[in-house]
């Protein structure tokens, strides 16, 4: 079954997958991710958090947030489980607020909460969790039919525009800039915003450069 409704109404980045990852916060590896991570185009553009829409239409289960850190669920914040028709509940976490209550019928498309960082979390962004009945999670890419990587981004752009279709285009005296970083050395990379740092700098190496850069303008 797919998706009656994208969570979010502008556009999306996949910021970590379903499935085995490192944990963002301790850093273990192999740790087991029951949902996936979504940052809507606002929080990415630093704007905070979009409206988070329901997927499918449904009943609001719980709207509520778990703070005795014995439970498991205190690691989602703020957050809202809404129960389908096809028997799925779907679980949307971390958010700022919460838009409805327990006993609401929801339809697809219909706000719900705001995308936050709430509960264990790093940065604002949703953290959708689809479970069946007996409590096994699903991968929620397949049902919203997008790929379960990170850094995929929805809607997808078209091959020849930057990755994140929604910023703005570089002006002229930031392409001289970075060509120029390029030519010295500096930066590496194709182009079209894929560049990285040639060499590790470190913060203290970064303050000296910001200071010298200070004292050339003032």
């Amino acid at each position: 079954m797919r998706a009656e409704s994208m969570p979010f109404s502008g556009g999306f980045r996949v910021a970590s997958p379903y499935g085995l990852r490192t944990d963002p916060i301790t850093g273990e590896e192999n740790v087991w991710h029951g949902g996936i991570d979504l940052v809507s185009r606002a929080a990415e553009g630093g704007e905070g958090g979009a409206e988070v829409l329901a997927v499918f239409p449904g009943v609001v289960l719980r709207s509520r947030i778990v703070t005795d850190p014995a439970d498991r669920t205190s690691e989602w914040g703020n957050y809202v489980s809404v129960l389908c028709d096809d028997g799925l509940t779907y679980y949307y976490c971390h958010l700022a607020g919460r838009l409805v209550s327990a006993g609401e019928l929801v339809d697809a498309s219909r706000p719900i909460g705001i995308e936050g960082s709430t509960g264990r979390s790093t940065g604002i962004h949703l953290h959708l969790e689809i479970r069946r009945p007996d409590g096994e999670t699903l991968d929620p890419a397949g049902i919203l039919g997008i790929e379960n990587r990170a850094g995929f981004v929805f809607p997808p752009a078209p091959a020849s525009d930057q990755a994140e279709p929604w910023r703005a285009e570089a002006s002229g005296w930031s392409e001289e800039a970075v060509d120029w970083a390029v030519r010295v050395g500096i930066l590496k990379g194709r182009g079209n915003g894929n560049y990285a740092l040639k060499d590790p700098i470190t913060r203290e190496e970064m303050c000296v450069m910001m200071h010298r850069l200070l004292g050339v303008v003032s």
